[in-house]
């Protein structure tokens, strides 16, 4: 995967669903009566401090989870009573440390004839706490214009300041949590806006926007991520190439390459690119990874259909033919070329097994392609098999040697593939739906394999919709495989990729199991051979919305700046509002 996305996806770690309101509620009571015992009885009876925690701090929570969320949506924000719920007992837990600190210290002081102030002076000052944390906890999650925030963030910290008018009436009080909470409301607006201004400056949207559709998108399901990565886009044609095997009419099987990548991850944008095509066509459909970069992700699981109408399209304008010939390998460097051809087009699939490989930039593929069309093949597709990964790989741009090695190899198969005497063609297929889970490594479409026979020569083209392949497990397969000549390819599926930016083929599955299975769909697509016609051609998809050129680099440069900024910047603001907060009630008391 590429930088963003790792480090997207390793946020989700720190993502959690909010436990039932019918948990976290009656929790949030206990607890209050807990510190209402333990640190606000004042001097009086354990009943009277239990009364006094439900008073002062577990009725208010428990009436600002239940009106989170209504008064959230009224200001144009969107949370959850679980989720509101959870954030009050959080929030609970903030006074009763302020409150259990300032009994210690005061006692450990020897200020036991000033305690009942000691503690009223640390509950205050642990309301405009609450305050600041939720609207950051809101502003991350709900709305991003701290005004449209403050009201319900201020929630808790206003209902506890009502219940507290049943033991004092004192002005000084409420004067020194109303200039508080401005302090910490200040803190956190410098805070925010200096936090996004990266991500404004970049790509003129917002961070707070990110936080906030990636914990939806995480959390909720809710594709709003989407919505982000829109913002930022560009439109592109990009080519797509279909490779069609057809008997009495319809599809037995094809390959549909499009230089897009399955990115960024799950099912935002194009991450189940492979089983959406797939699962729109006739036949058996293979949708190997092509060329192309994480610039090449989709905004949108909507543009897919672009794809898709641009497939059809290719397919529509097919013209059949009965003839083949055999594949040859062609090895450039560490780039090793699989090549066939059909009709007067190639296929060619490049690996740089044993090698850790990583993505082909849509550029090197797209030379690679007009190469193969320069020396005489009216179509090209050439396939990233993306099958050997230790996870320290780079992606290969253009101008480095193994760019050049892969246009050289292409070149070279489809001259010698031109050369080569045709014969008849015959397929045979064989499919098993996903016998793993994604969190095992494995997509929806789990398992093709197609078995091409040409001049009496065999040659097995295996896909697994996966996100790479550990290494050495490739040449396990092939070797295992009752034909000529074979090569293993992925899907480059991002859909695995949700709680992990490495989740290879083989990393969490038993390697033997999979090499029977490949096996045995291998000797069925052999029983399945019989004579096709074949045909390609290639259509533009039009205007698809992606990342756009750089934009991975930039946002993942971005993402870095923030993390690294925010922490120091956090500890720094949260501290002079500390410290103001402090002197502001120093002065009125």
């Amino acid at each position: 995967m590429g930088e963003i996305e790792e480090r997207t996806v390793e946020l989700t770690k720190y993502i959690f669903t909010a436990p039932k309101w019918s948990y976290s509620l009656p929790f949030l009571l206990i607890f209050s009566i807990v510190i209402g015992i333990g640190a606000l009885k004042f001097g009086h009876g354990w009943l009277w401090g239990a009364k006094a925690g439900l008073i002062l701090i577990g009725v208010p929570s428990v009436i600002s989870a239940l009106l989170t969320a209504p008064v959230a949506s009224k200001f144009g924000g969107t949370t959850t009573l679980n989720r509101s719920s959870l954030l009050a007992l959080a929030c609970t837990v903030i006074i009763g440390v302020f409150c259990g600190a300032s009994a210690f210290f005061s006692i450990l002081l020897g200020a036991s004839l000033t305690f009942d102030a000691y503690i009223i002076d640390a509950y205050i000052m642990a309301l405009s706490v609450v305050f600041a944390m939720r609207m950051l906890v809101l502003l991350g999650t709900s709305n991003k214009s701290i005004w449209r925030t403050a009201p319900p963030a201020s929630l808790q910290t206003l209902f506890s300041g009502i219940f507290f008018l049943f033991y004092t009436h004192n002005v000084v009080y409420y004067v020194n949590l109303v200039i508080e909470c401005a302090i910490f409301t200040l803190a956190c607006y410098l805070f925010i806006r200096y936090v996004d201004a990266p991500m404004k400056k970049s790509f003129g949207v917002s961070g707070l926007d990110f936080i906030k559709s990636f914990v939806a998108q995480t959390a909720d399901g809710r594709s709003e991520m989407e919505d982000f990565f829109r913002k930022m886009g560009e439109p592109v044609d990009v080519p797509v190439t279909v490779l069609n095997f057809a008997t009495n009419g319809k599809s037995k099987a094809m390959f549909v390459t499009t230089m897009l990548h399955p990115g960024p991850m799950g099912e935002i944008g194009g991450g189940n690119l492979p089983a959406r095509i797939a699962n729109s066509l006739d036949g058996t459909v293979f949708v190997p990874h092509s060329t192309a970069y994480h610039d090449f992700n989709l905004v949108s699981a909507t543009e897919i259909q672009k794809v898709i109408s641009a497939a059809k399209k290719a397919l529509a304008g097919i013209r059949h033919t009965g003839k083949g010939t055999r594949p040859i390998r062609v090895k450039k460097g560490d780039v090793t070329v699989l090549g066939q051809r059909f009709g007067d087009s190639v296929t060619l699939v490049a690996t740089q097994s044993p090698l850790s490989t990583e993505d082909i930039e849509f550029a090197v593929g797209l030379a690679a392609i007009s190469e193969a069309r320069v020396k005489g093949a009216k179509h090209a597709a050439l396939i990233d098999a993306h099958n050997c990964a230790t996870g320290k790989s780079k992606i290969v741009t253009p101008g480095s040697r193994t760019s050049y090695d892969i246009i050289r190899a292409a070149s070279d198969a489809t001259e010698q593939l031109l050369a080569m005497p045709d014969g008849e063609v015959k397929i045979g297929v064989s499919k098993r739906d996903a016998m793993y889970s994604i969190e095992e490594g494995m997509g929806s479409l789990g398992v093709r394999v197609a078995v091409i026979e040409v001049l009496e020569q065999r040659t097995a083209y295996v896909l697994i919709d996966g996100n790479n392949m550990v290494a050495g497990l490739r040449e396990k397969i092939i070797s295992a495989l009752p034909v000529d000549m074979a090569e293993v390819m992925t899907t480059d599926t991002h859909v695995v990729n949700t709680a992990s930016g490495k989740n290879y083929v083989g990393m969490k599955i038993d390697h033997g199991e999979l090499i029977n299975t490949i096996k045995e769909m291998t000797e069925e697509a052999i029983a399945d051979l019989e004579p096709v016609q074949v045909g390609m051609n290639s259509e533009f998809a039009e205007d698809v919305i992606i990342f756009g050129s750089h934009r991975t680099a930039q946002l993942a440069s971005t993402v870095n700046a923030i993390m690294a900024m925010s922490g120091a910047l956090a500890i720094a603001i949260v501290t002079v509002a500390l410290v103001l907060a402090i002197l502001a009630f120093a002065m009125t008391s």
